[in-house]
């Protein structure tokens, strides 16, 4: 199957107004590690837990997606169940439960995802960004995102660019899934061209 004329989305789950979580569960493995693409479920806590942020009172509501300054992708079982269905692959499911300002356990079945490895696809020479001073192999800012689909493998559904580990990608059955399922609290963001922003909201 060629990829050339796939169609591939950012998915923004920062912007969404609903509750915002801004720590990882206590014992987890160092938030860092997270943009490895390494195996991390065999030291992640059994019975892990995430709460709303003080830093946020009003914004109360638990979506599907759950808003984080982490750059975590934080899922329901709903999402998780569609993924399955579409034949997401190559990803952790780390089970967490949600609470809210009030330490009231709200959302008990939910998922950090950590999509393994990464994918190539971003085309260095075209695309306009700032590196990260720290590890030059990484895109700090994009400034504007150029992909080079045939790099892109052609199976995946879910993933995260090897040069922006931060960012999760989907192709357009997971995006037409996401939608279909009447998912709540994302956004489909065009990849190619991406500004790097997820605050031009419409």
């Amino acid at each position: 199957m060629s990829t050339d004329n796939r169609t591939f989305w950012i998915l923004d789950t920062v912007s969404n107004p609903g509750a915002v979580i801004e720590q990882v569960p206590a014992g987890t493995p160092s938030k860092w590690r997270f943009f490895k693409g390494k195996s991390l479920a065999s030291e992640f806590p059994s019975g892990a837990t995430v709460k709303f942020s003080e830093d946020f009172p009003k914004q109360r509501k638990l979506f599907d997606f759950v808003a984080n300054t982490l750059s975590l992708l934080i899922i329901s079982k709903k999402v998780r169940d569609i993924l399955d269905a579409v034949g997401v692959d190559g990803c952790e499911y780390m089970p967490v439960g949600v609470r809210d300002h009030k330490d009231k356990l709200v959302g008990p079945d939910y998922f950090i995802v950590h999509p393994l490895g990464g994918e190539d696809g971003v085309d260095m020479e075209k695309s306009v960004y700032d590196k990260d001073p720290f590890d030059e192999k990484q895109i700090h800012l994009v400034h504007k995102l150029v992909l080079k689909k045939e790099a892109i493998s052609p199976n995946v559904r879910l993933f995260r660019f090897k040069t922006l580990m931060r960012h999760y990608v989907v192709d357009q059955i997971v995006a037409e899934a996401l939608q279909k399922g009447g998912v709540s609290g994302f956004r489909l963001l065009e990849t190619e061209g991406w500004n790097g922003s997820y605050m031009n909201l419409e």
